[in-house]
């Protein structure tokens, strides 16, 4: 484990970081990657210099999955290096403005990544004898991170990289594309972005067919500029005037940076020889031929930096146990009694304890007799009044153990995984009952037997009577206690609830005792609760609070005394 506090381990972060944005993320090894869908994360100490940069990375994945159409964006690039490096500048920009939007606090986190970046030499202004399509793509990136992001510490670099893009582009070609760029605010999906990609490739297209005696400068372009100029500065409908610089806005900065026009209105003057030759080279750029895309620096760099000592635990990625309505019935029948009968016991412990002793009050229809006598002195406080506490507010979270040992026989009609399950039913069938309690419950390892899962029986909110049939489980693999204590204390960390229980049942000693009792200690120390249940099997070395299950007979008694403790 990297860190004692967990509150900020990186699982736990990341969970609730997950949780906010609404992806699937799994923390743990050394990758950072997406498949789409889910955002792998290396674990990191609190301490790293990293964690900065692999929020920046989650959040900015985190918008892919929610507002890119990957089947759109990858028939797009297809069809053409420059394409594809095209479409994902604006995709990028597209979705991070995207979720600035609904989080507004991305901004931030986003920004950090820029700064690590520019300290780490990953975001350079293009050479001028670098490839055209290197230098076109990177003049668009910088320049619409730092103007359309607000990225600021971009801005030199942008304005440099805008002095290197007219020292190789012809001049007309430059304003239109600044007329396009101005567009970028107005994209709403990852097919008006791949649209943009097009125009702007075809712009080049274009020039490319322009004869060289036909290229003009910025001082006689004449009505043609002056249309180019009218349509960089209106930027087509629905752009956002506070993100977006006009052309004219542009040129000037550019002119002041560079020298731009001479004081008797001279124009700036290209290199006749190969404007149009430089257009063409970028249209037939290959992939090596351009740089890699900007967040893959930020994947190879957390992969390097944390091959080495990455943490032995992984925050279990969850699977859905299928609910099959018949196993479902056969099950709460089989629970029914004892659920029926923890129903009934838990809810008038419950009743008892929130109510507390009678208030003495001066007014009130029930005399308190042992107060009578202080009548005689002035006392008129003489009355009960009955006060209810709040309910329980509690989030419980149980463990079923599913490890092969747990196939072993208890008694002539039942396994040891059975009287588990059977347990977990009808505690959470119970618990369901109690108002201001919320209970879930999760069973290790998952279906495969591979520690970096589990299955998910029922979650917080869930009914158990409709999640019954989730129960009927196998046991297979190993025992991975920790790594499902990981879980349920990811999951408990992020309750409402003020008041948070594990509650593990099982029947045998942890793969990796050592690690078990590391992650028992943090959940302690961040105040989660924990009581173990021990099938046969003594497991007072682990939970402060626990209870051995000798015989079936002793579930009701078991369930009932850990429950008393949980909740009153």
């Amino acid at each position: 484990m990297h860190t004692k506090t967990l509150h900020q381990a990186m699982p736990i972060v990341a969970t609730a970081l997950a949780r906010k944005f609404g992806v699937a993320v799994i923390v743990g090894g050394t990758q950072a990657q997406t498949d789409g869908r889910t955002i792998w994360l290396p674990d990191l100490p609190a301490t790293s210099h990293l964690r900065p940069v692999a929020w920046g990375f989650l959040a900015h994945e985190a918008s892919h999955v929610r507002h890119t159409d990957m089947a759109v964006f990858q028939t797009a690039g297809a069809a053409s290096p420059l394409r594809q490096h095209l479409l994902n500048i604006l995709e990028d920009i597209r979705i991070e403005r995207a979720i600035r939007h609904q989080y507004p606090g991305t901004r931030a986190t986003l920004e950090r990544v820029i700064d690590w970046m520019l300290a780490e030499g990953q975001l350079k202004v293009p050479e001028v004898d670098a490839h055209p399509a290197r230098i076109l793509t990177g003049f668009l990136l910088l320049s619409l991170r730092a103007r359309a992001l607000g990225q600021t510490a971009l801005i030199p670099h942008a304005t440099a990289a805008e002095q290197v893009l007219r020292q190789t582009f012809p001049a007309s070609l430059v304003h239109r594309l600044l007329g396009l760029m101005s567009r970028i605010g107005a994209l709403t999906s990852t097919a008006q972005a791949a649209a943009l990609a097009v125009q702007i490739e075809g712009l080049l297209e274009e020039e490319a067919k322009t004869p060289p005696t036909h290229q003009a400068s910025d001082g006689d372009s004449g009505q043609s500029d002056e249309a180019n100029d009218e349509e960089a500065g209106q930027g087509g409908p629905g752009v956002d005037p506070e993100t977006v610089e006009t052309d004219a806005e542009t040129a000037a900065d550019t002119s002041a940076a560079d020298g731009g026009t001479n004081g008797d209105g001279a124009s700036e003057q290209y290199d006749a020889e190969h404007p149009v030759d430089q257009v063409r080279q970028a249209l037939a750029a290959t992939a090596d031929d351009l740089d890699g895309d900007l967040f893959e620096a930020v994947r190879q760099q957390l992969a390097e930096l944390t091959a080495e000592g990455s943490s032995p635990l992984l925050l279990p990625a969850a699977e859905e146990a299928n609910a099959d309505a018949l196993r479902g019935r056969i099950r709460l029948a089989e629970v029914q009694e004892t659920s029926r009968t923890l129903i009934t016991r838990l809810k008038g412990l419950v009743q008892a304890s929130r109510l507390d002793r009678p208030l003495p009050v001066h007014q009130g229809r029930k005399l308190i007799p042992n107060r009578l006598h202080r009548a005689g002195v002035g006392e008129g406080r003489l009355f009960a009044r009955k006060t209810a506490r709040t309910t329980p507010n509690t989030a419980v979270h149980l463990l079923v153990d599913l490890s092969g040992s747990m196939s072993r026989q208890v008694t002539t009609s039942m396994r040891a995984y059975q009287v588990a399950l059977e347990a977990g039913l009808a505690l959470a069938l119970a618990l369901d009952r109690i108002p201001g309690v919320s209970v879930a419950v999760t069973a290790f390892p998952g279906e495969s037997g591979d520690e970096a899962t589990v299955t998910r029986l029922l979650q917080h909110g869930q009914r158990p009577a409709a999640r019954a049939g989730a129960f009927a489980q196998s046991p297979r693999g190993s025992t991975p206690l920790a790594q499902g204590m990981w879980f349920a204390a990811a999951d408990l960390l992020l309750r409402p609830e003020p008041r948070c229980l594990i509650l593990t049942l099982t029947d045998g000693e942890p793969d990796d005792p050592a690690l078990a009792l590391s992650v028992i200690a943090q959940c302690e120390q961040a105040g989660l609760e924990l009581s173990g249940l021990g099938i046969q099997h003594d497991v007072s070395l682990l939970f402060r609070h626990s209870r051995v299950i000798e015989a079936v007979d002793d579930l009701k008694q078991a369930l009932f005394g850990l429950a008393e403790r949980l909740l009153v």
